[in-house]
């Protein structure tokens, strides 16, 4: 294993960990979910569109490409609204720990399609992080609401499967092209949706606009990376890395909001941290796609 390797999703996770911090400024400030959505989803597709035009990257795409890939942003829509209805029924430990079983879910659907194995020793490594995140995060089964669970598996689900077919399908596409792809249906299946519902609402100050701004910025560099990441180093040993994101929202809630940590917290993150790095060792190194 070589550090190398997971620099990209390294970086996702840990901008994606920063984003879910600022969102809270964002909210505090009379913000809310489906307006910061719509925004970094919309400034992900302009921003790496206009990278793409730049570098003259857009050409390697085919027509039946760009297709499967919007179609692709369709899910990848569908799972964020699935996600953020989760936050919306449950408390938010509940729906992150319910969510991030999508590891678990993209192990299976690699082994499924021949593209990863999934072997014993790296599924007691990924329950092993799954159960630090219990921990981490402070879920709790109290006042557990069968379709918010539900709402979080199929976000699961659908990030899964996005990652994993477009992995195994589009390796050989460039990450920005098929980031770019996707996010042009994403943003505008969100963004329509958004303004049909009449959600729109910003942020009262200065503040909270800067903090809609970063996360734009943190978002599109968050998923280039989490492709990038997962051509490299497979889908799977992706997901599981990206399991250290809520711990980084954690660290980062205490040290920007004031959230302090408990020493169940602490013991948590050490367990995620012990399976993500567990699981990653217990591998064979995924085959490189150029």
């Amino acid at each position: 294993m070589r550090f190398s390797d997971y620099r990209h999703v390294l970086t996702c996770a840990l901008v994606y960990g920063l984003a879910v911090v600022l969102a809270r400024f964002a909210f505090e400030d009379g913000g809310n979910a489906a307006t910061v959505v719509s925004v970094r989803c919309t400034f992900a597709a302009f921003a790496i569109g206009i990278a793409l035009r730049l570098g003259g990257e857009e050409r390697r795409t085919t027509g039946r490409e760009r297709l499967l890939l919007l179609g692709l942003g369709l899910a990848f829509a569908l799972g964020v609204f699935s996600f953020y209805k989760a936050i919306e029924i449950l408390r938010v430990p509940l729906a992150i720990l319910t969510f991030y079983v999508n590891p678990l879910i993209i192990g299976v659907l690699s082994a499924l399609v021949g593209f990863e194995r999934l072997t014993g020793r790296t599924l007691v490594f990924a329950l092993l992080s799954l159960a630090g995140l219990a921990l981490a995060t402070g879920a709790s089964p109290d006042a557990v609401d069968a379709e918010g669970i539900a709402y979080a598996l199929l976000a699961a689900a659908l990030t899964a499967g996005v990652l994993v077919v477009s992995t195994h399908r589009l390796s050989h596409v460039n990450a920005k092209s098929r980031t770019f792809w996707m996010m042009a249906s994403t943003s505008a299946a969100v963004t329509a949706g958004t303004l049909a519902g009449d959600a729109l609402s910003w942020p009262r100050s200065a503040l909270g606009m800067a903090a809609i701004a970063a996360i734009c910025v943190l978002y599109a560099i968050g998923l280039v990376a989490l492709f990038t990441s997962a051509t490299r180093i497979g889908p799977l040993r992706t997901g599981l890395a990206m399991n250290l994101e809520p711990v980084v929202a954690i660290g980062g809630s205490w040290l920007l909001l004031g959230q302090g940590l408990t020493p169940l917290q602490l013991a948590g993150g050490a367990l995620v941290i012990t399976g993500v790095v567990g699981a990653q060792m217990s591998k064979r190194p995924a085959p490189r796609v150029r």
